[in-house]
């Protein structure tokens, strides 16, 4: 490209329906946000790396130092993906909307960002989701790269691990966000589900073999725009969540609530569980007040899901 300077903004996204069966190679679907972050990079001419960040305190190190270290291991982690190309130092800059504690797939965005970002700056010939995907395994010991896809393409996708296809589907305007009020780390939710069914694997695959085909459902009710099929295949689809021992009686207390009190359709969680988002379909949000949400629980938040067509791209 060759600039001395280069700015990217990328979505955040939220799991729609194949949470956990994903990561056995069954479909999933995803989609971008509105909520982003953006990131600056831009060349010194010393070999210092400067953070910079409106959610996080700074941080420095050198180009020789570094080390993958919180709270910015997954810009750390893509930086050390490319050696040969620091032979300077980089002024890095993060203004981000999306909440780390909420989620919203605010570690695959940073890295899609970053990596985009490098590869413009040092125009680099890089796969930035496959590279996301690696880096992501990396730190976390897991990753279906969803969350990576929706942010580097943007709008709702229908993705097909065994054929590595992914297809855009129209969004959606009548779906919620509910988040629960905290966040057991992913990690610690799949280790808790391979220990429950370390006895019983037949069963496990049973599970995801049966979320398998709601979501190949889901992605035909909302190809016809059919809500009730969409709305069935979402309570079928949380009836296996709890299956999996992901959907804790916090969880349950909310969907029952939403159910009964705002009237939706249909509730599912959205993510890898125990805590997370609620994804629900419909229901009268007008009259629900922010401090009803907050008596749930006291970090509770509603969010409406606005799609974000847009993936990661650079800004003038």
């Amino acid at each position: 490209m060759g600039c001395d300077w280069v700015k990217v903004r990328a979505p955040g996204s939220v799991m729609l329906f194949g949470e956990h069966a994903v990561l056995a190679q069954k479909p999933a679907m995803v989609t971008a946000i509105a909520q982003t972050l953006q990131i600056t990079l831009s060349k010194r001419e010393d070999a210092v790396i400067d953070i910079q960040s409106n959610t996080f305190e700074p941080y420095q190190t050198t180009v020789k130092d570094l080390r993958v270290l919180k709270p910015y291991t997954f810009i750390l982690a893509c930086l050390k993906q490319h050696p040969p190309n620091l032979t300077q130092g980089l002024n890095i800059h993060i203004d981000s909307e999306i909440d780390p504690t909420v989620g919203f797939g605010s570690s695959a965005a940073i890295t899609v960002a970053m990596l985009k970002a490098l590869q413009s700056l040092f125009d680099l010939d890089i796969d930035i989701w496959q590279e996301s995907c690696t880096v992501i395994q990396q730190i976390q010991g897991y990753g279906s790269g969803m969350d990576a896809l929706a942010s580097l393409h943007g709008g709702t996708l229908y993705y097909d691990p065994k054929t590595q296809e992914s297809f855009s589907l129209t969004p959606r305007t009548d779906l919620h966000l509910l988040y629960c009020g905290y966040k057991t780390p992913t990690g610690t939710v799949l280790q808790q589900v391979r220990t429950t069914f370390a006895n019983t694997p037949a069963l496990l695959k049973n599970i995801y073999q049966r979320i398998g085909k709601i979501v190949q459902k889901a992605k035909t009710a909302w190809e016809q725009n059919d809500t009730s099929l969409l709305a069935q295949c979402m309570c079928k689809h949380q009836e296996l969540q709890k299956n999996l021992h992901v959907s804790d009686a916090h969880s349950e207390k909310l969907c029952q609530w939403l159910e009964e009190s705002v009237r939706v359709a249909a509730v599912k969680i959205s993510g890898s569980g125990l805590g997370d988002c609620l994804l629900a379909l419909g229901g009268d949000w007008s009259r629900v007040a922010e401090t009803e949400i907050r008596a749930l629980h006291p970090s509770a938040r509603y969010f409406p899901l606005i799609t974000n067509p847009t993936g990661a791209s650079l800004v003038e």
